[in-house]
């Protein structure tokens, strides 16, 4: 018995039915291939970079320890007592040359703007000539420095006499700070 027309032709439209449907598939399943390789490949590639990052701590963790090295002694520390502690170097600095702290003030200015936070002081200081020049010479070479923004130097007393002469010295003081260490927020490495 030969199958009739309208079978043959119900099965080539099923075989074609069937052979459409196979190359819809294969058309999906490449897309959705390509989607993936192209999603592992940035993966891999984002992977790699951070696998070199990771490689080259010890070697981020040294150079961060030498820039630290090299800009600490620069740097007055940080933290709550800050303006107590460098207005307490300026007494020192003071007292260790023979001059007088008859007044100082201190003001915090914090960082802007991409600037370190920073200390003023104002002092006025009396005492001989000598004394005050010692003093001056103390702050130009102490660590970590004091940025002297004004100096005016004014004779106490007589200007004449058998004497040393003495004299008083207003300064406006800069003193840079360390920036505090954030701690990390909960959640977060």
């Amino acid at each position: 018995m030969t199958p009739n027309i309208w079978v043959r032709r119900t099965g080539i439209a099923l075989a074609l039915l069937a052979l459409c449907l196979l190359a819809a598939g294969a058309l999906v399943y490449r897309s959705l291939w390509t989607r993936y390789d192209s999603g592992l490949q940035q993966l891999e590639a984002r992977s790699e970079r951070l696998d070199g990052i990771v490689k080259s701590g010890p070697q981020i963790e040294a150079l961060l320890t030498k820039a630290r090295a090299n800009v600490t002694p620069w740097v007055h520390p940080g933290g709550e007592n800050a303006p107590n502690d460098v207005q307490q170097k300026l007494r020192e600095l003071i007292v260790n040359s023979g001059g007088t702290l008859v007044s100082s003030q201190v003001a915090l200015e914090p960082g802007a703007d991409g600037q370190m936070a920073r200390i003023r002081l104002t002092a006025t200081v009396t005492g001989d000539w000598s004394k005050l020049v010692q003093f001056m010479e103390a702050l130009q070479t102490h660590l970590p420095p004091f940025w002297v923004r004004s100096a005016i130097v004014s004779r106490d007393g007589a200007g004449n006499g058998p004497g040393p002469q003495s004299a008083r010295l207003a300064l406006q003081l800069e003193a840079p700070i360390a920036p505090q260490k954030i701690a990390p927020q909960k959640g977060q490495p």
